[in-house]
């Protein structure tokens, strides 16, 4: 792990905690942006965010995605995403492909990624942020 990442990869259960003012996240949030470190997430994020929105968070989610990078899903991106997902079926471990599809953008950018959902993700090629 890298001490002093220069980007991170933002998981969607995070910017949800941030979306509704989590102080946990805000602080996170606060601390990245302080430290210089370019927010970025994935566009599967941007689909899932838009899928569980709330009445009258439209323009808040819109607000926050146009603040951070958002990383494309390319072709490689999802052959890799279902290559690993495929890879874990075999070993009796069943991952959502939408959480593999994030965890391949991370891999692909070399981004660490920031989750409260660790066990989404326990794959040895996906790097975890260990602060939070």
């Amino acid at each position: 792990m890298r001490s002093d990442p220069l980007a991170v990869l933002i998981d969607t259960s995070v910017l949800i905690e941030f979306l509704r003012r989590r102080p946990r996240a805000v602080a996170l949030f606060r601390d990245l942006s302080a430290r210089h470190i370019n927010l970025a997430i994935s566009s599967v994020s941007v689909a899932e965010l838009y899928g569980g929105i709330r009445l009258g968070e439209e323009t808040k989610v819109a607000q926050i995605i146009e603040s951070l990078d958002c990383l494309p899903l390319t072709t490689s991106i999802a052959q890799q995403a279902g290559l690993i997902r495929a890879q874990q079926r075999r070993l009796g471990r069943t991952f959502a492909l939408d959480d593999m599809m994030i965890g391949a953008t991370a891999i692909a950018f070399g981004f660490p990624l920031i989750t409260d959902n660790r066990r989404d993700f326990e794959i040895p090629e996906i790097e975890i942020y260990p602060g939070y």
